[in-house]
């Protein structure tokens, strides 16, 4: 049988594990996929390994579930985790080489690579993904490739992200407590990036924006290369509090109004429609309220949030740059009007994110809601590293 890539990721709203193969097309095709409510997570970080690892073993359970009755199981070993939340760190770092010669050469190039790849992070911190920049010869800026160039010492720079050691490891002993190895672990933001822009986006100057559950991420690139990332302490949940607050419901009813009334955009004009509110006993539930009085709690909080992505854009010199716009990732993406939100508020052109490379996640917001998975399935397949095994057994994933 062929080689099976998996991505794990533990998120604050849902735990999602997804296996791909390589299809005779020779593109990735999702041989299967499931999610669960997570347990355990808050933020986008792990309070409860024990919950965490259970979470993990039902999504499992569920894929099992999937391939029950067609002969054939899946044995997992080993998985990428995606990575999100505020504990995600970004930094521009740089490598230098003297230039050995008259002229740049491959060997100079790899000296600055080498040195790049050198600098020291925190000890409590840990490197999951290098996006190389650009190169600068002496005092020449912003050059793709400087082989053949003279000058004397070449410097290239490059976006360190790294997470908190300790949150990292404590997914990994979750996943371990279900049986699964984490290879690698990959930022969401940055892995959805690499599966939903196309190459012009990322010379023209393009945005990712991945909604979580607990926070929200994006990743902003300019002439081929990754310019800014960060990752906001705002996500989907914060909007369900809003709600669950503003019209004392519980977390369960504030989730479901999210899902199936709310929006994100302000509409100049309102009809009389009223929405009723689901209630816990009979005297609460002929509640109603005014369909604008929960897009107004909605609105406001997601104007928050780009408000303040739009200053972060801004203070680094990058938000006039992105000429082919924004693209919504991750569960919020799905939210009603958030589209036209987005666009309104950073004044670019918006659209869904949808995996360019893997076949199988649907299409529209529920695709947009895998891209992240996808990009780590993606990056399995670039690693050319199968680190887990489709067999022809019958029984389960559990002996």
């Amino acid at each position: 049988m062929s080689s099976i890539y998996a991505a794990l990721e533990i998120g604050t709203t849902r735990t999602v594990l997804a296996l791909a193969e390589v299809a005779q097309s020779g593109r990735l095709k999702v041989v299967s996929h499931a999610e669960i409510p997570s347990f355990g997570v808050k933020k986008s970080q792990i309070l409860d390994i024990d919950q965490v690892a259970h979470s993990i073993r039902s999504v499992l359970k569920e894929i099992e579930k999937k391939e029950r009755g067609t002969g054939v199981s899946v044995t997992i070993a080993n998985a990428y985790l995606v990575v999100s939340g505020q504990h995600v760190k970004a930094e521009r770092v740089y490598g230098a080489a003297t230039v050995s010669g008259a002229k740049v050469t491959d060997d100079d190039m790899n000296a600055a690579a080498a040195a790049l790849r050198n600098v020291a992070i925190p000890r409590d911190r840990e490197l999951i993904d290098v996006q190389d920049q650009c190169y600068t010869l002496d005092s020449l800026e912003g050059i793709t490739s400087p082989k053949g160039m003279a000058g004397g010492v070449l410097k290239l720079s490059a976006v360190n992200i790294h997470a908190d050691k300790n949150r990292l490891d404590d997914a990994r002993t979750a996943a371990a407590a279900a049986h699964i190895e984490i290879i690698e672990p990959l930022f969401a933001a940055t892995a959805a990036a690499d599966e939903v822009l196309t190459e012009r986006e990322r010379r023209d100057g393009a945005l990712v924006i991945d909604f979580g559950g607990g926070s929200t991420g994006f990743a902003a690139y300019s002439d081929g290369y990754l310019a800014y990332t960060d990752v906001i302490g705002i996500g989907g949940d914060h909007v369900t509090n809003d709600i669950a607050q503003a019209f004392q419901i519980t977390q369960a009813h504030a989730i479901e109004l999210k899902k199936t009334e709310a929006s994100a955009q302000l509409l100049p004009s309102y009809d009389q429609t009223r929405i009723k509110l689901p209630g816990t006993s009979p005297l609460t539930d002929s509640r109603t309220i005014s369909r604008k009085s929960l897009d107004i709690v909605v609105n406001a909080r997601l104007k928050e949030l780009m408000a303040i992505i739009r200053e972060k854009l801004e203070d680094a010199d990058i938000l006039h740059r992105l000429h082919s716009g924004a693209v919504l990732v991750g569960g919020g993406a799905a939210m009603e009007g958030i589209d036209a939100l987005v666009g309104h508020e950073l004044g670019i052109p918006v659209r869904l994110g949808s995996p360019l490379h893997v076949d199988g996640f649907g299409q529209g917001a529920e695709a947009a809601s895998f891209a992240a998975v996808a990009g780590a399935l993606s990056y399995a397949r670039r690693n050319d590293e199968p680190k887990s095994f489709i067999h022809t057994i019958f029984g389960g994933f559990f002996k």
